[in-house]
């Protein structure tokens, strides 16, 4: 009975854990703080939905708040399939969300620019790229109780355009900048 009790409390620590998170978040805003605002250093996966193929995704996501909603950007890198292999890509974005189910949810616009001298970065100047398809994605974000951001994105092809279907999954963390956490003089 002991063993079945002790059990039952470390399966029920997680969810706990993120209710108290969500209250304190909630707190956090309605005191006229934002806990979401930041710059991200985000590290994940892209599974293309057809063929169940996994890919890398890395980057940063900015997130901003705007009235009673946030803006959302995004400069991700990823390697992105070709019929001769993979080329280093770079996954450029933008959208918007709202308060939603404890998190954000929105929809964004993304746009891939692909490399074409293969191993060389796309940033490197004069390197040719090649614009490649634009994207539109419906997503969705929340903190975890450690302040993990964690952000769920379903991917489709903008009309007219060729892209294969595919869910993104990021998880990163707050990247401190200039100013933030210094008490003012």
């Amino acid at each position: 009975m002991t063993s079945r009790c002790a059990a039952s409390a470390l399966q029920a620590a997680p969810l706990l854990a993120l209710a108290l998170f969500s209250a304190a978040a909630a707190r956090a805003e309605a005191a006229g703080e934002d806990p979401y605002s930041g710059t991200y250093d985000v590290r994940g996966t892209t599974t293309d939905l057809a063929s169940g193929d996994v890919r890398r995704i890395e980057g940063h996501v900015v997130l901003t708040r705007r009235g009673e909603g946030w803006a959302a950007s995004a400069e991700l890198e990823t390697d992105y399939p070709t019929h001769g292999g993979p080329l280093r890509t770079d996954v450029i974005g933008k959208g918007e969300g709202a308060r939603s189910d404890g998190g954000l949810s929105g929809s964004a616009s993304t746009q891939l620019v692909i490399q074409t001298a293969p191993g060389v970065d796309t940033h490197f100047a004069f390197v040719p790229r090649e614009v490649g398809p634009r994207i539109v994605s419906k997503w969705k974000a929340h903190l975890a109780p450690d302040g993990t951001l964690v952000v769920e994105l379903a991917n489709e092809p903008e009309p007219g355009q060729k892209y294969s279907p595919t869910r993104t999954t990021l998880r990163g963390t707050r990247v401190e900048m200039p100013g933030e956490g210094v008490a003012p003089r």
